[in-house]
């Protein structure tokens, strides 16, 4: 997970993109889906991609055959212990999450959350910059479900018909400052073990 971070300034809202969507945008839907790669009791899917005028999400699922073991780590790991990698068409290469800290010039791959439980999983990412012309391939691999090195190729012009429809809502508005809000103090019965145990706090 990112550290929070302030922005304000143009330099500052490239630097947020490069770790999360923008939002005053509504993107358009990339029309492709489907099985990545699979085993015989598991299959990771691309869920949908979504087209932004700076990048674009990835949607990933796990989905397995049996309930997994209750000792089973799958869950207690970054991404559910799935690989992501992404080919751009100018032969450049990207890792979600490799390095943490990516370098400034280059194509950023970060996950953006996920969840599940059971015999699902799911895990959104954020690719930055917005991918240049040409194909686009997906790779995944998750070896602890014996899923082997799997891609899919996301075709140009599918990529290029959804940043056609892609729809900027409005300019974005510099972030306003919020002070911290005191927490209100809950209602303590007078006289009794909480506001004695309570009041030796602020001793």
């Amino acid at each position: 997970m990112q550290p929070a971070m302030a922005f304000g300034d143009d330099d500052d809202l490239d630097q947020r993109f490069r770790f999360t969507a923008p939002d005053n945008e509504a993107p358009a839907a990339v029309g492709v889906s489907g099985v990545i790669g699979r085993s015989a009791d598991a299959a990771v899917l691309l869920a949908g991609l979504s087209r932004y005028t700076v990048g674009l999400q990835i949607d990933l699922a796990i989905r397995r055959r049996l309930d997994p073991d209750p000792t089973d780590p799958m869950h207690s790991t970054l991404g559910a212990g799935l690989l992501v990698g992404v080919e751009l068409a100018d032969g450049r290469t990207v890792v979600a999450g490799h390095p943490p800290w990516p370098p400034a010039d280059g194509p950023v791959l970060v996950y953006r959350g996920g969840g599940g439980g059971g015999r699902e999983w799911s895990s959104t990412l954020w690719l930055t910059p917005a991918p240049p012309p040409g194909d686009l391939v997906v790779v995944v691999a998750c070896p602890s479900l014996g899923v082997d090195e799997s891609r899919v190729v996301v075709a140009a012009e599918a990529l290029r018909a959804a940043a056609d429809r892609t729809e900027i809502l409005w300019p974005r508005e510099p972030d306003q400052a919020h002070p911290g809000i005191e927490p209100r103090p809950p209602d303590v019965p007078p006289g009794g073990w909480f506001e004695q145990a309570l009041a030796a706090t602020t001793d």
